[in-house]
């Protein structure tokens, strides 16, 4: 027996609502749970490593963001399968990257079995980042992988991995069949979605390669076919009905051909005698430019000495306006200071200084003291006056110097701390301030109080006064009279200042503005003394300046003299140069004249030489004096050229409108005229183009449809082929099955008219599509309008459009049901079968021939309890016999498999659970009971 390969494990770790799912691959399976348990998430599981293209995969109306989440919601979610292939078991994985890598998920490979310890550690699952180092410490290799990769590698396409791994088990004829594999697949994994339109659709990906695979827009097909000969029918007869424009057109290009032949025979002789000129203006040119230069040479000259002379007035006027400036000056301060002299303004200035330093010296000492310490101190001031001029007065006979003769000075001293002391100055004798009625008592009464003063203390009765601190009395003898009348003259000094700095304090701001304004007073006064002495020593000057004055004004006359005689020379050197310049702006009218004709010459925009152009028959002549009017009548001649040009194009656009266009492309404007005229003069031959053009159009619209056409039959016999490999192998509860390829009548119909039309074209016969009488004109206009109806409908012909499909199925009692939609098929059973027939028949036929009996891919089929045990042990012979494997999921367990597989859940129900010790395996004789 031979031995088969494949996926034999498929394991979920902490994904998909499961905590851990082991499920078997190699062998029929009920999986069974109850109702939105989680067993299609569990199949629908195997996209991700088999069909690793989430834009070709299915998952029940989720979107793919939702899909990611679901699946990879951690960094220590698994998806993994495990394969026996020829060199060895191998692991296929999927690991989730996480929330932070957006749910992603990476591809993984490595050589061994599949042990699920290997993906925890302490019972934990190991996160993707660790897992291979833990597979690395255990002897594995694990590689990373790319989608495209996994895909490549599934399928034996190329890859940078050949060399390490071989995980080749789905066997393609050819590696670019993957997508459509991979949408067959993903509609196995879904068969209630499965419709006759996905059969038919996967009919053409399978058979593609055997096809054209064309589109055809057939409105666009006719109308680009035909449309040549439309364009050429307009313009066949645009040349019938434009014979005098036509020969307009003629006429013209005669005319053109006699001008382009005298403007090409002047245009170089004009060229020569420009550049001639040219030459011959150049030397003029420097002749006059050195005749120029030498007068230029002499303007200079005369020029420069005409700058001096005028330099030399302007110095003099200069002077003469500093001694008239002079003059005008001595004048004001003669009339100023005639009759004064310089003692007065002198004596005058000194009394206003004084003024100026006594009052600026009272308001410096006023500033600083207020009104009522100035009135303190001149009362003080005031009081000491009086007492020194009383002891001035009373200097023998006072009171100190009675109480002398009774008592030492230092105990007069003593009592004089103790009275006041201008009690002490006063006279004793005659008419006296005071008046001592007793010498006795009073000199006891000094006794008393003198000795009643101890240590600087006086002890009276009741009372101790100390002395310390207090001043004595220091009483003046008759010697120092004059010192005390120093001291009263100091002290009247001193209140004289005090009453003025009192007088400034009252009125502050106004002795300020006083005071500034004898500053003034100071200032002019010292300025006129100043324009005093100015005016002395201008008087002594007088008479040199008057001479002065006289010798500029003969110095003026002279200089006038010389500059009137240098300015008479440079007025002739002017005239001189008029003459000359005149010449030059002759011969510059003269270039400026030939620059513009010149300029207004169009011929180099023309064409003298190309087309036909008749020789110029008269000999040309040309000077310097006639050049210009030459160039302009060339000119004149080259406009009516491109007159020529502009009415022969308007001649041709009329002809064009008209409809005659098919020689618009040659690039030769000569040569598509004369085409023009050729073509009017020979009309019958281009109505035989126009006829063989309408047999060409036909035969180019039936080549573009013949190929779908080649297709649709082609597609016939692949699938009469593909039947009949059916019908070599038990297909499950029927005793066959086969889908038709059903021609659509009409539309074939159509697309066969055309094409016979154009056969018998080939073959000789005639068909005449400018006149309303061909013979097949009706059957071929039914065709094309039936085509371009449909075509226009659909966005274009396809092989698609062209047939329909229909399953024939005939039961095992030889009964046989034909169906459009497989969905209206009668039993669940029969709908079933034929899904996966559909789907596993496609699979087989892209697989390799060699190889497609050595693997086995698992298909999915929901609802299974809605099939009879019959039915089911032949779904799964029926699998087994094209190489794939069936699961079936249900509420209940099915004894038709070979495993029933229970899905529990723990973690009191928010996970499910599936191990390979929940594995239930169906003996032979239980599945025996069950089919009888």
């Amino acid at each position: 027996m031979t031995e088969l390969y494949g996926l034999t494990k498929l394991a979920l770790l902490n994904t998909a609502g499961y905590a851990k799912c082991v499920i078997p691959l190699n062998k029929s399976s009920s999986i069974c749970a109850p109702n939105n348990t989680g067993k299609s998430s569990v199949i629908n599981a195997l996209q991700f490593p088999l069909i690793n293209d989430l834009r070709l995969t299915e998952w029940d109306g989720h979107d793919l963001d939702e899909t990611r989440k679901f699946y990879f919601a951690s960094d220590q979610s698994y998806i993994l399968l495990e394969a026996e292939l020829p060199h060895g078991p191998v692991v296929i994985g999927v690991a989730g990257l996480g929330k932070v890598a957006g749910y992603g998920y990476q591809y993984f490979c490595y050589h061994g079995k599949l042990d699920l310890a290997d993906y925890t550690q302490n019972k934990r699952i190991l996160k993707y980042t660790q897992l291979f180092k833990e597979l690395g410490e255990k002897g594995y290799a694990p590689y990373e992988l790319k989608a495209q990769e996994l895909n490549a590698l599934l399928t034996g396409g190329a890859t940078p991995f050949d060399s390490v791994l071989n995980l080749k088990m789905i066997p393609l004829n050819h590696a670019h069949d993957a997508p459509i594999y991979k949408e067959i697949f993903r509609r196995i994994l879904n068969l209630h979605k499965l419709g006759a339109q996905d059969v038919k659709r996967f009919m053409l990906k399978v058979f593609e390669r055997h096809m054209s695979n064309a589109k055809v827009d057939f409105y666009d097909v006719w109308q680009r076919a035909f449309e040549k000969v439309n364009r050429a029918k307009i313009e066949l007869k645009a040349l019938e009905q434009n014979g005098e424009a036509i020969t307009a057109l003629e006429s013209m290009l005669e005319h053109q051909s006699a001008l382009k032949g005298k403007l090409a025979a002047f245009a170089p002789k004009i060229d020569k005698a420009l550049i001639d000129y040219s030459d011959f203006n150049d030397n003029k040119l420097v002749e006059i430019t050195e005749q120029l230069e030498g007068i230029e040479s002499e303007k200079v000259e005369f020029e420069q000495r005409q700058s001096l002379y005028v330099g030399q007035l302007r110095e003099i006027e200069r002077k003469r306006t500093q001694l008239d400036a002079w003059f005008s000056e001595f004048s004001t301060l003669k009339s100023e200071f005639e009759l004064v002299n310089e003692a007065q303004l002198k004596a005058e200035l000194s009394q206003v200084k004084k003024e100026y330093d006594a009052l600026s010296h009272t308001l410096a000492s006023a500033e600083g003291q207020s009104l009522v310490t100035l009135d303190f101190r001149i009362k003080d001031a005031t009081k000491q006056i009086k007492s020194l001029k009383q002891q001035l007065k009373n200097l023998e006979y006072n009171l100190f110097t009675r109480m002398r003769e009774d008592l030492s000075l230092k105990e007069v001293e003593d009592i004089s701390c103790l009275l006041n002391h201008d009690i002490m100055t006063m006279a004793t004798t005659g008419k006296s301030d005071i008046t001592i009625h007793d010498e006795t008592a009073f000199s006891e009464l000094l006794d008393l109080i003198s000795r009643s003063i101890e240590g600087n203390v006086a002890k009276l009765p009741g009372i101790d006064i100390p002395l310390k601190g207090l001043n004595a009395l220091k009483m003046q003898s008759g010697d120092d009279k004059e010192t005390i009348k120093a001291q009263i003259n100091a002290f009247e000094t001193s209140l004289k200042e005090l009453l003025a700095q009192k007088e400034v304090a009252v009125d502050l701001e106004g002795k300020k503005q006083e005071k500034e304004t004898l500053y003034q007073t100071v200032m002019s006064h010292e300025a006129a003394l100043s324009q005093y002495a100015k005016y002395t020593t201008m008087l002594a000057s007088i008479e040199a300046q008057e001479l002065l004055l006289s010798q500029l004004e003969s110095e003026q006359d002279e200089v006038e003299g010389l500059l009137s005689e240098v300015q008479n020379a440079v007025a002739t050197i002017a005239d001189r140069r008029s003459i000359i310049k005149a010449n030059r702006d002759m011969l510059a009218r003269q270039s400026a004249r030939l620059a513009q004709v010149k300029s207004e010459r169009i011929d180099h925009t023309l064409d003298f030489y190309s087309g036909k152009s008749t020789p110029y028959p008269i000999d040309i002549t040309i000077d310097f004096d006639n050049l210009a009017d030459l160039i302009h009548g060339f000119n004149k001649d080259c406009h009516e050229l491109r007159n020529f040009a502009v009415n022969v194009s308007n001649t041709y656009l009329h002809i064009y409108n008209a409809g005659l266009t098919k020689f618009d492309g040659e690039t030769d404007e000569y040569l598509k005229y004369q085409k023009v005229i050729n073509a009017y003069h020979n009309l019958d031959n281009e109505q035989q183009a126009v006829e063989r053009q309408a047999r060409v159009a036909l035969t180019e619209v039936a080549a573009t449809i013949k190929g779908l056409r080649e297709d649709l039959d082609r597609l016939r016999r692949e699938m009469n082929s593909f039947n009949s490999g059916i019908s070599q192998h038990r297909i499950s509860n029927l005793k066959s099955f086969k889908i038709e390829v059903l021609p659509r009548k009409q539309l074939i119909e159509s697309i066969d008219t055309i094409i016979a039309t154009s056969n018998k074209l080939d073959n000789g016969d005639t068909l005449d599509l400018l006149s309303q009488q061909a013979f097949d004109e009706k059957e071929i206009n039914r065709a094309k309008d039936h085509l371009i109806e449909l075509a226009t409908g659909n966005g274009g012909l396809t092989l698609s459009d062209l047939f329909d499909i229909r399953f024939v199925v005939v039961n095992r009692a030889g009964e046989q049901d034909t169906f459009d939609k497989i969905d209206s098929a009668g039993s669940n059973g029969t709908r079933i079968t034929i899904k996966l027939l559909c789907g596993m028949l496609f699979i087989r036929y892209l697989l390799a021939d060699k190889e497609q009996s050595k693997y086995r891919i698992p298909i999915y089929i929901d609802e299974a309890a809605d099939i009879d045990p019959q039915n089911q042990q032949a779904i799964i012979e029926t699998a087994y016999s094209f190489g794939f494997v069936p699961l079936f999921a249900s509420v209940k367990p099915q004894v038709s498999c070979e495993y029933i597989v229970p899905i529990r859940t723990v973690s009191d129900g928010k996970q499910n659970w599936v191990d390979e010790n929940d594995w239930i395996a169906v003996s032979d004789t239980e599945s025996d009971l069950v089919a009888s």
